[in-house]
Parts: structure tokens; C-alpha cells; sequence
């Protein structure tokens, strides 16, 4: 995952918020749609300055974050001591030791709050009492119903009744685990396909499936072998680009070395007759 958005990504990030189209953003902002599109796709686009204050004003966000100057869409420059963060904290984000989009997702998340407040109801022992009684009021039922049910084992059992208890740290443990799962789960499947995480098969896997396309691909053995390179070098496997890579194939020595053997002696021998 990325640690910073480029302008592009930033423009069609607020575009697709929207729900636009590229036409639909030209309608309400009278910037030609291929010019819209050029801003989202082409690295070395220059970007009128008219534009920039036009899309910020469109997006209601502010110019410095559509050019990567800060990462804030709407709050200016706010004071440091708003946001009551330990020094150690504070590095850690200016000397960017963590990737602060990661970062942002995680606590922007709708279950992040949830997993704050049972982090401090952990870590300040806000319901050790409540779970402690509760374990007091199941033993003390368990024991009545046992010495009505079954008095000749009671004092047998009493030992084993007062063991099965409800442990504190175990049972906060699968509530936080439970928390944090659903928020990794959730940013994860957001970045599935990004350019930058891991593809979702293995290489074999590809090249099985590839392979697979090939073998059902009508044509002849050169022109399979055509649709082969067409995927893995992602070029579009329209008929004129798979018969001009076969014609191409065709001349490979490496591929039918005996053949160019025979045509280079078929014409020597017409050179001697």
C-alpha cells in the first residue's frame, strides 16, 4: 500500500466519491472530459492554476491537498497540542516510521472506535468487578443446582465447579482480536487489485490459466503461441495483433530451427543448380 497519493489519484479519488463520470464532472465544471481524464492519468500533465482552484472548489477541498501538500482535505494547519500526542507519537509520524494512509484508514474506520473504547475498558480494568461477579453468580447457581440435583457428588465436584470460570484476559482478547479483524479485513479487501499490493495468484497459477486460454484459443500452433505472449506482455489479443505476432514467431530460428535448416539448404541447392 502506498504511503502518499499522487494528484492523480487524488482527483479520481474525489471523482469516484462523487459518483461521476467524467462527462458528468465536465457538465458541472466546464473543463473538457479529456482534459479531466488526462489530469487523472497522465503523471507529466500541467495543471492551470484556474483548474486546480475550480476542482478544489467543486470537490470542497482545499488547493494544497489536490497538489500533495498536505494530506488534509478541509482543516488548515492546526496546533500540535490539539491533538494531544506524546512526543514519541509525534515523531513517529513526522519522521514518516509509519504509513500514515494505512494509519488514517485504520482510525477512520466505523469499528475503530469500538476498539478504542474496549481497549480502555481493558487496560483501565472497567469491568473486572462486573466479570468477577459474574463468575460468583454462576458458581454460587451452579453449586445450588448441583446439591439439589445431585448431593451425593457435590463435595466431589465442588472443586471442578469452581474452576470453570470466565477468564478476563482471554475473553478481552477475542473482543479486541474481533475488532481489529473486521477493520483489516475490511481496508484490505479495499486495496485488493491496487498497483502496488500482491497479486491475488501465484505466478503458476497464471501461467496454468494462460495456458489454459491458449489451448482454447482457435488458431494455429503459431498463433497460440501468439495469444501466450499477447497476455503476459498484456497487449490486446485482437486478430490483426495475434497474426502479426505469429508471422513474427514464424521467423524465429529458435522456434523451427530444422525448418530454417531446410529452406537455407532448398536455397543453396537452386543457387547451384
Amino acid at each position: 500500500m502506498k504511503t502518499q497519493l499522487s494528484i492523480q489519484e487524488r482527483l479520481k479519488d474525489l471523482r469516484v466519491e462523487k459518483r461521476l463520470t467524467l462527462e458528468q464532472l465536465s457538465q458541472q465544471t466546464k473543463i473538457p472530459a479529456s482534459t479531466l481524464g488526462s489530469y487523472e492519468s497522465d503523471d507529466y500533465k500541467e495543471i492551470p492554476h484556474r483548474n486546480i482552484i475550480d476542482l478544489a472548489k467543486f470537490y470542497g477541498v482545499s488547493t494544497n491537498y489536490l497538489l500533495g501538500m498536505t494530506e488534509n482535505r478541509q482543516l488548515g494547519n492546526i496546533s500540535i497540542s490539539d491533538l494531544h500526542l506524546s512526543d514519541a507519537a509525534l515523531s513517529l509520524l513526522k519522521d514518516q516510521k509509519l504509513n500514515s494512509l494505512l494509519l488514517s484508514e485504520l482510525i477512520t474506520h466505523e469499528q475503530f472506535r469500538k476498539l478504542m473504547l474496549d481497549l480502555e475498558i481493558y487496560v483501565d480494568g472497567l469491568a473486572d468487578m462486573q466479570v468477577k461477579s459474574l463468575n460468583f453468580v454462576v458458581d454460587t447457581s451452579r453449586k445450588a443446582l448441583m446439591k439439589r440435583h445431585n448431593p451425593d457428588e457435590y463435595n466431589l465436584q465442588l472443586g471442578t465447579l469452581n474452576a470453570q470460570h470466565l477468564e478476563l484476559n482471554e475473553y478481552f482478547f477475542h473482543v479486541i482480536d474481533d475488532d481489529m479483524h473486521t477493520i483489516i479485513k475490511d481496508i484490505r479487501n479495499a486495496h485488493k487489485g491496487d498497483i502496488d499490493s500482491a497479486p491475488s495468484k501465484t505466478v503458476t497459477e497464471y501461467f496454468e490459466e494462460i495456458i489454459e486460454k491458449a489451448e482454447a484459443f482457435a488458431g494455429t500452433s503459431k498463433q497460440k503461441l501468439a495469444y501466450i505472449f499477447s497476455q503476459f506482455l498484456k497487449i490486446k489479443p485482437t486478430e490483426k495483433n495475434i497474426d502479426d505476432m505469429a508471422d513474427m514467431l514464424g521467423q524465429s530460428e529458435i522456434l523451427e530451427p530444422d525448418a530454417k535448416k531446410r529452406r537455407k539448404s532448398a536455397r543453396q541447392k537452386r543457387t547451384k543448380d
